[in-house]
Protein backbone atom coordinates (compact mmCIF):
# COMPACT_ATOMS: atom_id res chain seq x y z
CA UNK A 1 0.00 0.00 0.00
CA UNK A 2 1.17 3.36 -0.90
CA UNK A 3 1.61 6.51 0.90
CA UNK A 4 -1.31 8.38 -0.35
CA UNK A 5 -3.29 5.52 0.37
CA UNK A 6 -2.47 5.23 3.35
CA UNK A 7 -2.86 9.12 3.93
CA UNK A 8 -6.33 8.97 2.19
CA UNK A 9 -7.36 5.76 4.24
CA UNK A 10 -6.05 7.98 7.40
CA UNK A 11 -8.14 11.32 6.19
CA UNK A 12 -11.79 9.06 6.31
CA UNK A 13 -11.34 8.23 9.40
CA UNK A 14 -10.72 11.39 10.91
CA UNK A 15 -13.49 12.88 8.66
CA UNK A 16 -15.58 9.65 10.26
CA UNK A 17 -14.81 10.30 13.89
CA UNK A 18 -15.61 14.10 13.11
CA UNK A 19 -18.99 13.16 12.03
CA UNK A 20 -19.85 11.03 14.56
CA UNK A 21 -18.95 13.83 17.08
CA UNK A 22 -20.79 16.25 15.64
CA UNK A 23 -23.89 13.67 15.27
CA UNK A 24 -23.34 12.69 19.03
CA UNK A 25 -23.07 16.63 19.84
CA UNK A 26 -26.48 17.22 17.87
CA UNK A 27 -28.36 14.78 19.13
CA UNK A 28 -27.42 16.16 23.06
CA UNK A 29 -25.31 13.11 24.08
CA UNK A 30 -22.10 13.45 24.15
CA UNK A 31 -21.17 10.37 25.80
CA UNK A 32 -22.68 11.68 28.98
CA UNK A 33 -26.16 10.20 30.47
CA UNK A 34 -28.22 13.10 30.18
CA UNK A 35 -32.01 14.52 30.24
CA UNK A 36 -33.85 17.06 29.29
CA UNK A 37 -36.90 19.36 30.89
CA UNK A 38 -39.57 20.82 28.72
CA UNK A 39 -41.18 23.94 30.72
CA UNK A 40 -44.53 25.70 29.74
CA UNK A 41 -46.86 28.22 31.05
CA UNK A 42 -50.00 29.97 30.93
CA UNK A 43 -49.08 32.89 29.89
CA UNK A 44 -46.17 32.32 28.10
CA UNK A 45 -43.10 34.39 28.10
CA UNK A 46 -42.08 33.57 31.65
CA UNK A 47 -38.62 33.88 32.10
CA UNK A 48 -36.76 30.50 33.48
CA UNK A 49 -34.91 30.28 35.97
CA UNK A 50 -32.28 26.51 37.11
CA UNK A 51 -30.82 25.92 40.37
CA UNK A 52 -31.04 30.13 41.09
CA UNK A 53 -29.51 31.09 37.35
CA UNK A 54 -31.64 32.49 34.80
CA UNK A 55 -31.23 30.14 31.94
CA UNK A 56 -31.40 33.45 28.85
CA UNK A 57 -34.68 31.51 27.80
CA UNK A 58 -38.83 31.96 28.18
CA UNK A 59 -41.58 29.79 28.54
CA UNK A 60 -42.42 27.49 26.48
CA UNK A 61 -38.44 26.24 26.19
CA UNK A 62 -36.94 23.23 26.12
CA UNK A 63 -33.94 22.78 28.05
CA UNK A 64 -31.23 19.68 27.37
CA UNK A 65 -27.91 18.09 27.97
CA UNK A 66 -28.81 18.02 31.99
CA UNK A 67 -26.97 15.09 34.33
CA UNK A 68 -29.95 13.04 35.83
CA UNK A 69 -30.80 14.62 39.00
CA UNK A 70 -33.12 16.69 40.87
CA UNK A 71 -33.31 20.53 39.90
CA UNK A 72 -34.80 23.37 41.34
CA UNK A 73 -36.37 25.29 38.44
CA UNK A 74 -38.32 28.79 39.01
CA UNK A 75 -40.01 30.95 36.76
CA UNK A 76 -41.14 34.57 36.70
CA UNK A 77 -43.30 36.67 34.64
CA UNK A 78 -40.56 39.72 35.22
CA UNK A 79 -38.21 40.15 38.10
CA UNK A 80 -40.42 42.22 40.36
CA UNK A 81 -43.51 39.92 40.31
CA UNK A 82 -44.26 36.62 42.58
CA UNK A 83 -42.40 33.50 40.78
CA UNK A 84 -43.13 29.57 40.75
CA UNK A 85 -41.33 27.17 42.30
CA UNK A 86 -40.61 23.46 41.47
CA UNK A 87 -38.48 20.49 42.61
CA UNK A 88 -37.86 18.60 38.98
CA UNK A 89 -36.03 14.78 38.54
CA UNK A 90 -34.27 14.88 35.66
CA UNK A 91 -34.32 11.04 34.03
CA UNK A 92 -31.32 9.61 31.57
CA UNK A 93 -32.62 9.95 28.25
CA UNK A 94 -35.82 11.32 29.16
CA UNK A 95 -37.43 14.85 28.67
CA UNK A 96 -39.39 15.56 31.52
CA UNK A 97 -42.39 18.63 31.41
CA UNK A 98 -43.36 20.58 33.47
CA UNK A 99 -45.99 23.15 33.42
CA UNK A 100 -46.71 26.31 35.66
CA UNK A 101 -50.40 27.82 35.84
CA UNK A 102 -48.89 31.63 36.37
CA UNK A 103 -52.85 32.89 37.18
CA UNK A 104 -53.72 32.37 40.44
CA UNK A 105 -57.20 31.41 40.48
CA UNK A 106 -59.45 34.33 41.26
CA UNK A 107 -63.09 34.07 42.88
CA UNK A 108 -65.18 37.40 41.53
CA UNK A 109 -68.44 37.61 44.01
CA UNK A 110 -71.10 40.53 44.08
CA UNK A 111 -73.10 42.34 46.85
CA UNK A 112 -75.88 44.58 45.17
CA UNK A 113 -77.95 46.75 47.41
CA UNK A 114 -80.60 48.57 46.39
CA UNK A 115 -82.85 51.15 48.93
CA UNK A 116 -85.88 52.66 46.74
CA UNK A 117 -88.36 52.61 50.04
CA UNK A 118 -87.35 54.23 52.94
CA UNK A 119 -88.90 53.71 56.58
CA UNK A 120 -89.09 56.95 57.54
CA UNK A 121 -91.57 58.97 55.36
CA UNK A 122 -89.75 62.41 56.06
CA UNK A 123 -87.07 60.62 53.81
CA UNK A 124 -88.42 60.87 50.10
CA UNK A 125 -88.48 57.24 48.28
CA UNK A 126 -86.97 56.50 45.28
CA UNK A 127 -88.66 54.82 42.22
CA UNK A 128 -85.15 53.25 40.22
CA UNK A 129 -82.95 51.44 42.84
CA UNK A 130 -84.13 47.85 42.55
CA UNK A 131 -84.62 48.16 39.15
CA UNK A 132 -80.58 49.27 38.71
CA UNK A 133 -79.77 45.81 41.05
CA UNK A 134 -81.21 43.59 38.45
CA UNK A 135 -79.61 45.47 35.94
CA UNK A 136 -76.31 45.37 37.42
CA UNK A 137 -76.96 41.78 38.71
CA UNK A 138 -77.69 41.04 34.89
CA UNK A 139 -74.40 42.35 33.80
CA UNK A 140 -72.38 40.51 36.51
CA UNK A 141 -74.43 37.12 35.42
CA UNK A 142 -73.38 38.19 32.03
CA UNK A 143 -69.45 38.41 32.56
CA UNK A 144 -66.70 36.00 32.38
CA UNK A 145 -63.15 36.83 32.90
CA UNK A 146 -59.56 35.83 31.87
CA UNK A 147 -59.04 32.32 29.64
CA UNK A 148 -60.77 29.80 32.20
CA UNK A 149 -63.48 32.10 31.68
CA UNK A 150 -64.49 32.02 35.52
CA UNK A 151 -67.97 33.51 36.36
CA UNK A 152 -69.32 34.90 39.65
CA UNK A 153 -69.05 32.62 42.72
CA UNK A 154 -72.01 34.29 43.65
CA UNK A 155 -73.95 37.77 43.56
CA UNK A 156 -76.40 38.51 46.66
CA UNK A 157 -78.84 41.54 47.33
CA UNK A 158 -80.24 43.69 49.44
CA UNK A 159 -83.68 45.40 48.65
CA UNK A 160 -85.98 47.81 49.96
CA UNK A 161 -86.67 46.81 53.88
CA UNK A 162 -83.92 44.25 53.99
CA UNK A 163 -81.03 46.89 53.43
CA UNK A 164 -80.79 48.31 57.37
CA UNK A 165 -77.96 49.48 58.42
CA UNK A 166 -77.13 46.50 60.16
CA UNK A 167 -78.00 44.28 57.37
CA UNK A 168 -75.68 45.71 54.88
CA UNK A 169 -72.65 45.72 56.90
CA UNK A 170 -73.58 42.04 58.13
CA UNK A 171 -73.94 40.82 54.36
CA UNK A 172 -70.58 42.75 53.84
CA UNK A 173 -68.94 40.46 56.21
CA UNK A 174 -70.79 36.87 55.32
CA UNK A 175 -70.91 37.59 51.12
CA UNK A 176 -67.47 38.03 51.00
CA UNK A 177 -66.44 35.76 53.92
CA UNK A 178 -64.44 33.23 52.13
CA UNK A 179 -62.58 35.63 49.81
CA UNK A 180 -58.99 35.73 49.71
CA UNK A 181 -55.95 37.91 48.40
CA UNK A 182 -56.52 36.43 44.89
CA UNK A 183 -60.40 37.61 44.72
CA UNK A 184 -62.48 40.27 43.41
CA UNK A 185 -65.49 41.28 45.92
CA UNK A 186 -67.81 43.71 44.29
CA UNK A 187 -69.90 46.32 46.57
CA UNK A 188 -73.10 48.14 44.63
CA UNK A 189 -75.26 50.57 46.44
CA UNK A 190 -78.00 52.57 44.70
CA UNK A 191 -80.45 54.81 47.18
CA UNK A 192 -79.67 58.22 48.86
CA UNK A 193 -76.37 59.82 50.23
CA UNK A 194 -75.81 62.73 52.54
CA UNK A 195 -72.96 64.90 53.48
CA UNK A 196 -72.78 67.92 55.98
CA UNK A 197 -69.52 68.73 54.93
CA UNK A 198 -67.39 67.03 56.54
CA UNK A 199 -69.53 63.49 57.06
CA UNK A 200 -71.06 61.71 54.06
CA UNK A 201 -72.98 58.92 54.60
CA UNK A 202 -74.91 56.55 52.45
CA UNK A 203 -78.67 55.90 53.87
CA UNK A 204 -80.07 52.29 54.83
CA UNK A 205 -83.49 51.55 55.01
CA UNK A 206 -83.86 52.20 58.43
CA UNK A 207 -82.42 55.71 58.53
CA UNK A 208 -83.53 58.80 60.02
CA UNK A 209 -84.29 62.19 58.30
CA UNK A 210 -82.71 64.67 61.28
CA UNK A 211 -80.34 61.81 62.50
CA UNK A 212 -77.31 60.72 60.50
CA UNK A 213 -76.64 58.13 63.57
CA UNK A 214 -78.31 54.65 61.21
CA UNK A 215 -76.89 56.15 58.33
CA UNK A 216 -72.88 54.64 57.11
CA UNK A 217 -70.70 56.48 56.91
CA UNK A 218 -68.18 56.29 53.86
CA UNK A 219 -65.41 55.87 56.42
CA UNK A 220 -67.51 53.03 57.94
CA UNK A 221 -68.18 51.22 54.72
CA UNK A 222 -64.39 51.59 53.63
CA UNK A 223 -63.65 49.89 57.24
CA UNK A 224 -65.94 47.10 56.38
CA UNK A 225 -64.31 46.25 53.08
CA UNK A 226 -60.81 47.07 54.15
CA UNK A 227 -61.38 43.71 56.31
CA UNK A 228 -62.23 42.14 53.11
CA UNK A 229 -58.79 40.51 51.34
CA UNK A 230 -58.00 40.83 47.43
CA UNK A 231 -59.14 43.82 45.42
CA UNK A 232 -62.95 45.95 46.14
CA UNK A 233 -64.51 47.12 43.37
CA UNK A 234 -66.98 49.98 44.43
CA UNK A 235 -69.86 51.41 43.13
CA UNK A 236 -72.03 53.95 44.01
CA UNK A 237 -75.52 55.54 42.75
CA UNK A 238 -76.29 58.32 45.59
CA UNK A 239 -76.25 61.84 46.57
CA UNK A 240 -77.06 63.95 49.27
CA UNK A 241 -80.11 65.56 46.99
CA UNK A 242 -82.22 62.30 46.68
CA UNK A 243 -82.83 60.91 42.94
CA UNK A 244 -86.26 62.18 41.48
CA UNK A 245 -84.99 63.83 38.23
CA UNK A 246 -85.96 67.43 38.60
CA UNK A 247 -85.71 67.81 42.08
CA UNK A 248 -82.95 69.83 43.78
CA UNK A 249 -80.54 70.21 46.11
CA UNK A 250 -83.05 71.62 48.42
CA UNK A 251 -85.66 69.10 48.03
CA UNK A 252 -83.77 66.78 51.09
CA UNK A 253 -81.93 68.38 53.66
CA UNK A 254 -80.88 67.44 57.23
CA UNK A 255 -81.69 69.73 60.08
CA UNK A 256 -78.89 71.93 59.98
CA UNK A 257 -77.27 69.70 56.53
CA UNK A 258 -75.05 71.38 54.18
CA UNK A 259 -75.88 69.74 50.84
CA UNK A 260 -72.45 69.47 48.88
CA UNK A 261 -72.22 66.96 46.36
CA UNK A 262 -68.75 67.54 45.81
CA UNK A 263 -68.01 67.33 49.67
CA UNK A 264 -69.98 63.83 49.21
CA UNK A 265 -68.17 62.65 46.66
CA UNK A 266 -64.59 63.90 47.81
CA UNK A 267 -65.24 62.26 51.13
CA UNK A 268 -66.28 58.87 49.36
CA UNK A 269 -62.60 59.08 47.67
CA UNK A 270 -60.80 60.18 50.37
CA UNK A 271 -61.96 57.65 53.02
CA UNK A 272 -61.12 54.55 50.45
CA UNK A 273 -57.70 56.32 49.46
CA UNK A 274 -56.72 56.10 53.12
CA UNK A 275 -57.62 52.75 53.51
CA UNK A 276 -55.27 51.90 50.34
CA UNK A 277 -52.56 54.01 52.35
CA UNK A 278 -53.10 52.02 55.24
CA UNK A 279 -53.13 48.86 53.66
CA UNK A 280 -49.99 49.18 51.81
CA UNK A 281 -47.86 49.83 54.53
CA UNK A 282 -48.80 46.30 55.75
CA UNK A 283 -50.22 44.39 52.49
CA UNK A 284 -48.32 43.78 49.32
CA UNK A 285 -52.06 44.47 47.07
CA UNK A 286 -51.50 48.21 46.64
CA UNK A 287 -54.75 50.11 45.28
CA UNK A 288 -56.83 47.25 46.97
CA UNK A 289 -59.84 49.52 46.29
CA UNK A 290 -61.36 50.95 42.98
CA UNK A 291 -64.28 53.08 43.36
CA UNK A 292 -66.92 54.79 40.66
CA UNK A 293 -69.63 57.32 41.91
CA UNK A 294 -72.09 58.58 40.26
CA UNK A 295 -71.63 62.71 40.70
CA UNK A 296 -69.09 65.37 41.31
CA UNK A 297 -69.49 69.06 41.37
CA UNK A 298 -72.84 70.78 42.48
CA UNK A 299 -74.79 68.25 40.74
CA UNK A 300 -77.65 65.88 41.76
CA UNK A 301 -78.17 61.97 40.79
CA UNK A 302 -81.10 61.76 38.34
CA UNK A 303 -83.17 58.78 37.83
CA UNK A 304 -86.40 58.79 36.13
CA UNK A 305 -89.05 56.50 34.94
CA UNK A 306 -89.22 54.47 31.52
CA UNK A 307 -85.74 52.44 30.64
CA UNK A 308 -85.81 52.28 26.71
CA UNK A 309 -85.15 48.74 26.75
CA UNK A 310 -87.29 47.62 29.87
CA UNK A 311 -89.82 49.91 30.53
CA UNK A 312 -88.59 50.54 34.41
CA UNK A 313 -87.38 53.43 36.35
CA UNK A 314 -83.84 53.47 35.98
CA UNK A 315 -80.79 55.20 37.65
CA UNK A 316 -79.10 57.56 34.66
CA UNK A 317 -75.16 56.52 36.26
CA UNK A 318 -76.56 53.29 36.68
CA UNK A 319 -77.78 52.82 33.42
CA UNK A 320 -74.90 53.98 31.50
CA UNK A 321 -72.73 51.60 33.01
CA UNK A 322 -74.58 48.79 32.53
CA UNK A 323 -75.65 49.89 29.19
CA UNK A 324 -71.43 50.65 28.55
CA UNK A 325 -71.39 46.48 30.06
CA UNK A 326 -73.37 45.50 27.00
CA UNK A 327 -77.19 45.83 28.74
CA UNK A 328 -79.05 44.07 27.69
CA UNK A 329 -78.34 42.30 24.64
CA UNK A 330 -74.39 41.71 25.45
CA UNK A 331 -73.54 41.52 21.87
CA UNK A 332 -70.05 41.54 21.45
CA UNK A 333 -67.80 43.93 21.25
CA UNK A 334 -69.20 45.96 24.39
CA UNK A 335 -70.13 49.47 23.84
CA UNK A 336 -67.37 50.56 26.84
CA UNK A 337 -65.00 48.07 25.24
CA UNK A 338 -62.80 50.95 23.51
CA UNK A 339 -60.03 48.86 22.74
CA UNK A 340 -61.80 45.50 21.93
CA UNK A 341 -59.79 43.40 23.52
CA UNK A 342 -62.87 41.77 25.33
CA UNK A 343 -62.31 43.17 28.48
CA UNK A 344 -63.98 46.68 30.30
CA UNK A 345 -61.36 48.38 32.28
CA UNK A 346 -62.13 50.59 35.10
CA UNK A 347 -61.05 53.97 32.90
CA UNK A 348 -62.87 52.45 30.00
CA UNK A 349 -66.44 52.29 32.22
CA UNK A 350 -65.45 55.53 33.98
CA UNK A 351 -64.95 57.35 29.92
CA UNK A 352 -68.36 56.00 28.70
CA UNK A 353 -70.65 57.10 31.94
CA UNK A 354 -68.82 60.40 31.75
CA UNK A 355 -69.34 60.72 28.04
CA UNK A 356 -73.08 59.17 28.29
CA UNK A 357 -73.98 61.76 30.94
CA UNK A 358 -72.56 65.11 29.74
CA UNK A 359 -75.77 66.68 28.99
CA UNK A 360 -77.10 65.69 31.68
CA UNK A 361 -74.57 67.95 34.00
CA UNK A 362 -73.87 64.97 36.16
CA UNK A 363 -70.34 63.69 36.18
CA UNK A 364 -68.97 60.67 37.51
CA UNK A 365 -65.82 59.74 39.76
CA UNK A 366 -62.90 57.88 39.81
CA UNK A 367 -60.52 56.08 41.93
CA UNK A 368 -57.80 55.83 41.11
CA UNK A 369 -57.64 57.80 38.12
CA UNK A 370 -56.50 55.87 34.56
CA UNK A 371 -57.15 52.36 36.13
CA UNK A 372 -56.48 49.44 33.51
CA UNK A 373 -58.22 46.73 35.85
CA UNK A 374 -60.53 45.02 34.38
CA UNK A 375 -64.03 45.83 35.62
CA UNK A 376 -65.97 43.15 33.47
CA UNK A 377 -64.97 40.50 31.09
CA UNK A 378 -66.84 38.84 28.44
Amino acid sequence: MNKNSIKKIFYIIIISILLLITLILLSGCFLIPSGSIYITSEPSGAKIYLNGGYVDSVTPSLISNLYPGTYFLKVAIDESSTSWEKSINVIQNQVTPVHFELIPEVTYRALCIGVDDYKDPAIKDLRAPSFDVARMKEVFENSSFGYKQSTFNNIDTLIGSQATGDNILQAISLSFSEADSNDVSYFYFSGHGWSDGNISTILPYDAIAKDASRDISADELASALSMIPGIKVVILDSCSSGGFIGKGISDFTREAGVNNINQFNDNIINSFYKYDFKLSKDNLAKNSFKVITSATGSQDCYETLYHPIDGNPFGYFSASLCEGCGYNNFLSPLPADYNLDNKITINEIYLYIRESLKNLNQVAQVYPANSSFSFIEY
